[in-house]
């Protein structure tokens, strides 16, 4: 049974893995951050869209905040998943919780990014800087 367990927390590492490498593929060749076919011929020219700094990083951490809202909701299905399968088993239980425990962290963490955000940009707007929020 221990053997079953293993080989199942390794499927979970490698779909886990893989899915964040997708996440960064799709982060990085999103046409949001870059715009490739605006740039005449022969001339280097940037790819990010942006006006200023402030802007593109505050584009980064919405993003990153939006597919981390998604993450929690997927983790917090498989937890669920996890309760529904450790049937009543105390070990298996445990697991579970801690896993709900800790996705509930993330979450915090996620809102508290989102919070320290909204702040910044609502202090910047009220010095009179168009920061884009």
């Amino acid at each position: 049974m221990k053997n079953n367990t293993v080989t199942w927390l390794r499927w979970v590492k490698k779909v886990a893995v893989s899915f964040l490498w997708g996440l960064i593929l799709v982060i990085v060749s999103t046409p949001r951050f870059a715009q490739a076919d605006t740039c005449p011929d022969n001339k280097l020219c940037n790819p990010i869209t942006d006006d200023n700094l402030t802007s593109f990083f505050l584009r980064i951490v919405n993003t990153v905040i939006q597919y981390g809202a998604l993450l929690i909701v997927l983790f917090i299905v498989f937890a669920g998943f996890k309760f529904v399968t450790a049937q009543g088993n105390s070990e298996k239980l445990s697991e579970a919780k801690k896993m709900l425990t800790w996705i509930v962290v993330g979450a915090f963490v996620l809102l508290g990014v989102y919070v320290i955000r909204a702040a910044i940009c609502g202090t910047v707007g009220q010095l009179g800087v168009d920061a884009h929020c």
